[in-house]
């Protein structure tokens, strides 16, 4: 017999829960999704639904929809199904699944991510910063997407909003709809500083 347990406090699913909905409302998201098994494990997942419903209720031009973390990796599979999805909000366990998952669909499992305190705030690219690639001297040819993703939360945080958005978008545009440049972190891609300079570009233009 193995017997584990999960804690979930209040004040920590109401403080993950107001920054979900603040950063849909800054960031022009219309939907927050609560992903939990609340069906299975009652208590500590019934309470961070429950929780997390009642901060949506401050939120009235957001919709909040709540999902099973195993039907919600099923409907990600699904390409025109994922689009409906903009914020998700979910204990950290899930959020380690439907991250993983996420990777498959951007091509690797590096992107930006804020680690946000009561005081201060650090941001990262949340699975590295290719220092071995460092090491082996491919330096130059490291994917800087994660940290730029990470900068756009930077500059939502500290209140550069317009700025924020702008990279957002230039990334959008670099990484997925014009994709004039590939980053494949060896001499046949393009170096990091030539995505860089493509962002820069971009956003001169917006």
């Amino acid at each position: 017999l193995a017997i584990d347990f999960t804690v979930t406090t209040t004040e920590g699913s109401n403080r993950i829960a107001r920054l979900a909905y603040d950063f849909a409302d800054k960031n022009g998201k219309d939907r927050v999704s609560i992903v939990t098994k609340a069906n299975i494990i009652k208590t500590t997942d019934g309470k961070f639904l429950k929780l997390c419903k009642e901060v949506g209720k401050n939120y009235p031009n957001i919709a909040t929809d709540e999902w099973y973390i195993d039907i919600m990796t099923a409907k990600l599979i699904d390409e025109k199904r994922r689009r409906d999805f903009k914020v998700f909000v979910l204990p950290n366990l899930y959020g380690d699944i439907i991250t993983d998952e996420a990777a498959e669909f951007q091509g690797g499992v590096g992107t930006g991510s804020a680690n946000i305190g009561k005081q201060y705030a650090m941001f990262e690219a949340i699975h590295g910063s290719a220092p071995r690639m460092m090491n082996e001297g491919r330096g130059k040819h490291a994917d800087p997407c994660s940290m730029l993703r990470a900068s756009v939360l930077l500059l939502s945080h500290i209140g550069y909003q317009k700025e924020s958005l702008q990279l957002e978008k230039a990334l959008d545009i670099c990484m997925y709809d014009e994709k004039k440049l590939t980053i494949t972190g060896r001499d046949n891609g393009a170096t990091c500083e030539d995505f860089g300079n493509y962002v820069m570009d971009t956003i001169a233009k917006l």
